[in-house]
């Protein structure tokens, strides 16, 4: 088992040395290390793991004795031991190229999961622009200023990057949300032709279809730029339906998470007049079958808590999951343990005629 120690220590000589020499006394390993400035001080965070049979309050009584106002201990798992400033750089990428939104990402990130060990830091927060409003992050243990300046950092770069939608006037004006043809769709691999067909599905989807996919508010009308990153994402592969000579419906599988644990979300938006068809179920079934192929170990989706459809969804295409609350959002972890592994092709599967 491993934890995640965060202590601040005064700032003198030895203070640090005296902290390693007391987790090596208990048998402690420290697997990595961040320190992180202060004004008052330097907070150390320290990721270590112990002998069979060490628990939480054997952890504690060596970390937390002399000052447990200034500790806090969490259980973490191999995605603390991840370079610090590899995993940042990633984000900006995924993000900018149309993926997990900033909110999830700096919630991934800053490890805000809820932690399972006795705190001993009060709650705090973060908020920084982001491309379609602020985004706050909350957590049980206090941030470093350095935490704060990464992610006002990041929120800037991202805003740089993928300008909010209204500001491209190339795009065309939206259109009203359409009444589906019947008929049969069918499913491929996306690529940069999709673009303009995905300009189109933006604009008839309705702001509602768009909050869910997004988890913020999003103009209809999206830039061509980012149209493109959804078509052909470089960290990831697009999945697209198609009904007659329209993208009825879109998936972007993106790699959030590789090496040890290797994690690939999905996010998925179908358009108003195509939904409760099961082209959610197709396109997670697809995308499931190709994470496993690429050495997924899991597949993820992040949602509202209120979508009840999409958790309907999940269920109907046959996952176990696992779930998790933050404040009004859900995420949803699935494992690809049992699923069987296939390589997407780029020829088109034809799924079954809808009414």
């Amino acid at each position: 088992m491993m934890w995640r120690v965060r202590t601040t220590l005064g700032d003198h000589p030895g203070a640090l040395a005296d902290l390693a020499a007391r987790c090596g006394e208990a048998g402690l390993n420290i697997l990595g290390l961040q320190v992180f400035p202060g004004d008052v001080g330097v907070t150390d965070e320290l990721v270590i793991a112990g002998p069979d049979g060490t628990d939480d309050a054997d952890v504690a009584r060596v970390l937390a004795a002399d000052d447990p106002s200034s500790t806090s201990i969490t259980r973490c798992d191999a995605r603390s031991l991840r370079d610090a400033p590899t995993r940042w750089l990633e984000a900006a990428r995924q993000v900018a190229s149309g993926g997990p939104d900033l909110a999830h990402v700096l919630e991934d990130l800053l490890e805000t999961d809820p932690p399972d060990v006795a705190e001993y830091a009060g709650h705090d927060q973060i908020s920084v622009p982001g491309p379609s409003g602020d985004v706050v992050v909350r957590r049980a243990v206090g941030f470093t200023p350095a935490e704060q300046a990464r992610a006002s950092a990041l929120a800037s770069l991202v805003t740089t990057l993928l300008p909010p939608a209204a500001d491209d006037e190339s795009a065309p004006p939206p259109t009203p949300v359409g009444t589906a043809p019947t008929g049969a769709t069918s499913l491929r691999i996306g690529g940069p032709a999709d673009a303009q067909a995905l300009v189109e599905l933006h604009a008839r989807c309705s702001e509602e279809t768009l909050l869910r996919r997004y988890h913020a508010p999003m103009n209809r009308v999206i830039t061509t730029r980012l149209a493109r990153r959804l078509a052909s994402p470089e960290d990831g592969t697009a999945l697209v339906v198609e009904a007659g000579d329209r993208v009825v419906a879109h998936g972007l599988l993106v790699a959030v998470d590789q090496g040890a644990y290797d994690r690939w979300e999905l996010a998925l938006l179908v358009e108003d007049s195509w939904q409760r068809r099961g082209l959610g179920v197709a396109l997670l079934k697809h995308a499931a079958r190709h994470a496993k192929a690429e050495g997924a170990q899991e597949l993820t989706f992040v949602t509202q808590a209120s979508n009840d459809a999409f958790l309907r969804t999940v269920g109907r295409a046959g996952f176990t999951a696992r779930i998790r609350r933050r404040d009004d959002v859900v995420e949803i972890v699935t494992s690809l343990r049992d699923v069987r592994a296939r390589h997407a092709s780029p020829d088109a599967t034809v799924l079954a005629p809808t009414a």
